[in-house]
């Protein structure tokens, strides 16, 4: 260890010694000063740098967080793959697509000439706003079924399906066609109509339930659902 040096002149001090021998002057201990540590003088080129950049990173950080809270900046959520989120449940982008997809083939319109003038291209940014909303609504319902444990069991869609051939007078292979011409597969088909079966047992469940009409128990569910939609 080092002896420390003289407050006055710098002159090094033996250990304990209460006078400098050089000047003359009496020396408190809390006066002495320890000389620098040599690590400290010979500090590492680059570091003062680094620690700017960081700095400044960290308030431009610290700017943005604050401007997204206050409104100024787009949340980040709000992501290339989602559409909308409903009670804490998200509709992807890609849904949203295949919804569109769909529509046009069910439509017979070509997605090059809906696009090709600017009525067009509103026409089907007008059918995608009703198309998300159609799926807001479902998702409403869908997810307030969950919330009351209502369930659908393979049997009933068995027998929806079964009498939705029946009525259409469908055979297997007409089934088959119909499902190709609404791009579907049998397992979205089964999908929508357990979605189907859910939802009717919701409404007849909070309709007899809570004595409203259809309309105002659906209107009731919208009020409260958390629904944000980053798809406009």
């Amino acid at each position: 260890m080092e002896n420390p040096e003289c407050p006055q002149c710098g002159n090094s001090l033996a250990n304990g010694v209460a006078v400098c021998g050089a000047c003359g002057k009496e020396v408190e201990v809390d006066e002495i000063a320890l000389p620098a540590k040599e690590n400290d003088k010979e500090k590492k080129p680059g570091t003062q740098k680094v620690y700017a950049v960081l700095v400044v990173f960290l308030v431009i950080l610290g700017g943005m967080t604050i401007l997204i809270f206050i409104g100024l900046l787009p949340k980040p959520i709000k992501s290339f793959s989602t559409a909308a989120i409903v009670n804490g449940e998200k509709i992807s982008i890609a849904e949203l697509d295949q919804k569109i997809d769909i529509y046009k083939k069910m439509s017979g319109q070509n997605s090059q000439l809906v696009s090709a003038t600017p009525e067009g291209k509103a026409a089907m940014a007008n059918t995608r706003m009703q198309l998300l909303n159609k799926m807001i609504q479902e998702k409403i319902l869908v997810t307030e079924a969950a919330r009351e444990k209502i369930t659908v069991t393979p049997q009933e869609i068995a027998e929806r399906i079964a009498a939705i051939k029946q009525s259409m007078k469908f055979s297997d292979k007409d089934f088959a066609a119909f499902l190709k011409n609404h791009a579907m597969t049998p397992t979205n088909f089964e999908k929508r109509i357990e979605k189907d079966i859910l939802i009717a047992k919701l409404i007849v469940k909070g309709t007899q339930g809570n004595g409203l009409t259809t309309e105002a128990f659906i209107e009731e569910l919208n009020k409260k659902a958390k629904v944000e939609v980053f798809d406009k």
